[in-house]
């Protein structure tokens, strides 16, 4: 889940950053949004209560404390947060630097550079949390992307892992391999293979269709759960 924090002291510009933060992300992302009308409330959350977000949408201008200041106390505590600064004012954008705004959106140009910072950061993120498994075949042993496998079927007492580009012959059962990837992107199609959602394109009552145009049978007892599964990572639109 993606978590994102909003601070503005105006409704309205709160509610424009919810809309198009709920637009870009429905059927990719789950997502967390949390709203502060000031920047107290915003610092104790994150630096007091330890409740760290993703992603902070900050306004500039704002009373008591203004955003600049805020920022130094979310970068010190937080040095990895991707910090948005949000502002009708285009001629802070140098001072901003210095808190290394990972973008700068003018609320005069929100609809297009919000959603271009969305999909930046949103990149960024998923290449932080990428996961890794170690697979060994015959020859070597390899360091995997887990995003990168499509599917992995029963080979004898091996696994045959389908990779994005190639397939490898693995020293693990299709239940060991199952078990040790341990993500709910990952579904069963038949008691002898195991496909990655995220590369399946379209699916019948009987099969499904990879991004590479493969077709993969699917067992009746199973298309249920393919189903389920493919429902959370496009979004609930099946």
């Amino acid at each position: 889940m993606l978590k994102i924090d909003i601070c503005d002291d105006e409704q309205l510009w709160i509610d424009k950053a919810r809309e198009i933060v709920g637009a870009f992300f429905k059927g990719k992302q789950e997502i967390e949004l949390n709203f502060f009308d000031n920047s107290k409330a915003l610092i104790n959350k994150i630096v007091n209560k330890k409740e760290y977000p993703d992603i902070v949408i900050l306004d500039i201008d704002m009373p008591e404390m203004n955003g600049f200041e805020t920022a130094k106390l979310l970068k010190d505590t937080y040095p990895d947060i991707l910090l948005l600064f949000y502002t009708v004012h285009e001629q802070y954008v140098f001072e901003a630097f210095q808190f290394q705004p990972f973008r700068y959106i003018r609320k005069s140009y929100v609809e297009t550079e919000l959603k271009l910072a969305f999909e930046a950061a949103w990149h960024m993120i998923e290449n932080r949390h990428e996961k890794y498994i170690t697979l060994k075949t015959f020859n070597e042993t390899i360091n995997v992307k887990i995003s990168e496998i499509v599917y992995f079927e029963t080979n004898k007492r091996r696994c045959d892992v389908h990779l994005v580009g190639k397939t490898i012959n693995v020293r693990k059962t299709i239940k060991e391999l199952y078990s040790e990837i341990d993500n709910p992107e990952f579904v069963m199609i038949h008691s002898g293979a195991v496909v990655n959602v995220r590369h399946i394109k379209s699916y019948s009552s009987y099969d499904i269709t990879l991004e590479s145009d493969e077709r993969l049978v699917v067992g009746r007892n199973h298309i249920k759960s393919v189903k389920s599964a493919l429902a959370k990572y496009w979004g609930n639109r099946i």
